[in-house]
C-alpha cells in the first residue's frame, strides 16, 4: 500500500514539473539552456596577463615531484608552483593550453631526475634556463620570455 501511494506522488510530481516547464517556456519566461554560455564561453582574451603587453600562462598549477634519493636512502619532494610569462598572443596560449600536460611532465622530469643537493647546488637562473628551453622546445608557435615559482618547498624525510 506505502509503495503503491509512493509511486503515484513521483508520478504527480514527474507531471508538475514537465507542466511547469512547458508553461514557463510557452510563455517565454525561460528558456532551456540560456545560462549556460555564459558560464562556459571562455573570456574574450584569456591571454591577457598581468604584465599589460605579456600574457601570464598560470594554469600549470601545484605540482608535488619526488626527487631523486640521495646516496644515505633520504628522500625528498619538491612542491612547486610555476607559470610563464610570454608575448601576449592568443595562438600562442592556444598551444600552451594544449599542451599544458607535457608541459607539466617537462617540469616534473627535470626536477625528478635530481637530488635534493643538487637543486640546492644550482643556481634559480641557472635552473629556469634549462627549464625555459626545455620547455620552448616542445612549442612551435612562440617561445615563452620567462619562468616564475610562486612556490618552492621542499618536504624531506
Amino acid at each position: 500500500m506505502l509503495n503503491k501511494f509512493l509511486s503515484i506522488v513521483a508520478i504527480l510530481m514527474v507531471i508538475s514539473a514537465i507542466a511547469v516547464t512547458a508553461v514557463a517556456v510557452l510563455k517565454k519566461h525561460a528558456v532551456p539552456g540560456e545560462g549556460l554560455e555564459r558560464i562556459f564561453d571562455r573570456p574574450e582574451d584569456p591571454s591577457v596577463g598581468k604584465f599589460g603587453a605579456e600574457g601570464e600562462f598560470n594554469l600549470i598549477g601545484k605540482l608535488w615531484i619526488v626527487l631523486k634519493s640521495e646516496k644515505g636512502g633520504r628522500k625528498a619532494t619538491l612542491i612547486v608552483s610555476p607559470w610563464l610569462e610570454y608575448e601576449q598572443d592568443r595562438a600562442f596560449y592556444e598551444e600552451m593550453e594544449e599542451k599544458y600536460t607535457q608541459i607539466r611532465k617537462t617540469i616534473t622530469d627535470y626536477f625528478s631526475q635530481m637530488t635534493l643537493k643538487e637543486i640546492r647546488a644550482r643556481s634559480e637562473d641557472t635552473m629556469k634556463a634549462e627549464l625555459m628551453a626545455r620547455i620552448n622546445s616542445i612549442l612551435v608557435l612562440g617561445k615563452i620570455k620567462r619562468i616564475y615559482f610562486n612556490d618552492f618547498q621542499f618536504l624531506e624525510e
